[in-house]
């Protein structure tokens, strides 16, 4: 067996190093762009979003490249959802060996950091998912917060469990996600037409537990100087996000100079405090179009 190794080795070794060479230029020289438009539209085909990618290549040490990552709504507005300005995907060898599809991934988007690794096992998926230094002023909340100025940092994490049905849709099963707010301030808010003061020195942080059909905030609670503002209950989800309905409980309470001078106003307009001088009320109506209730 040695002979035979010693005499054949080298063509073997010849022919392995052909093969991976091979497997190796073609990842490199795939046509990512020529197919990347028909595969979005197989993938996205029946969700009421599409995605769009500038461009795609390899890298040489087995990354796929993506840069100008955009989802809008599927509607004739295009609303913007979510833009990314890179995002890199490679798979797992040893995983696909296994019989497992897992790809790690990292993105750059709103000035922030997200890496993560998404597992198919039969028809699971599992979502894990981090993020750090994303920017509130790059959030697209234009439209839900007309001519607001927000500063400030997001860090977070996400843990998902997930259930392919009918060949396609993703159905949560059960996760949590949690996420820290730092160093933020807020100008030009509004509620209900009231303009409220500008806020600086604000922190946050919150945990939502998920569901396949419904997410509890467990706890959200976000603090300044002059105010704190608490939030928890459950927000019935459908298919499409925006159409999940709300059943929320707020509380706020109002300190130093805030205090002063809105404190008499905010009195008639939330007549129920707690024993913590919280005064309290709830948030019903739909995720774009929360309506709360005084």
């Amino acid at each position: 067996m040695a002979s035979l190794f010693k005499k054949y080795g080298k063509y073997l070794g010849y022919g392995l190093f052909t093969l991976v060479m091979m497997v190796y230029f073609s990842f490199l020289c795939f046509p990512y762009d020529q197919v990347k438009d028909r595969y979005l539209a197989q993938q996205t085909r029946g969700i009421p979003y599409k995605v769009t990618i500038d461009k795609v290549r390899a890298t040489p040490f087995f990354w796929v490249r993506a840069t100008g990552v955009g989802v809008t709504t599927a509607k004739k507005d295009k609303a913007s959802v979510l833009k990314v300005r890179e995002v890199r995907l490679r798979p797992s060898l040893l995983r696909m060996v296994l019989g497992k599809l897992s790809v790690k991934f990292k993105a750059s988007v709103y000035g922030g950091k997200v890496h993560g690794r998404a597992t198919k096992g039969g028809n699971n998926v599992d979502l894990n998912l981090h993020w750090k230094n994303i920017a509130l002023a790059k959030l697209p909340v234009e439209a839900q917060l007309p001519g607001a100025k927000l500063a400030g940092e997001l860090q977070g994490d996400m843990d998902l469990e997930m259930e392919i049905q009918q060949g396609r849709r993703l159905v949560p099963k059960g996760g949590d996600l949690t996420v820290n707010l730092t160093g933020a301030s807020a100008k030009n808010l509004q509620v209900q037409g009231f303009a409220l003061p500008a806020l600086e020195g604000i922190t946050g942080k919150g945990k939502i537990t998920l569901g396949e059909k419904q997410a509890s905030v467990d706890h959200f609670l976000l603090q300044a100087d002059v105010l704190t503002f608490g939030l928890e209950g459950k927000v019935d989800l459908a298919r499409r996000l925006a159409r999940s309905r709300l059943d929320l409980k707020g509380k706020i309470k109002l300190s130093g100079d805030l205090a002063s001078q809105y404190q008499p106003m905010l009195a008639g307009f939330l007549r129920k405090q707690d024993k913590d001088g919280f005064y309290t009320f709830s948030i019903k109506g739909l995720l774009n179009k929360p309506s709360p209730q005084l």
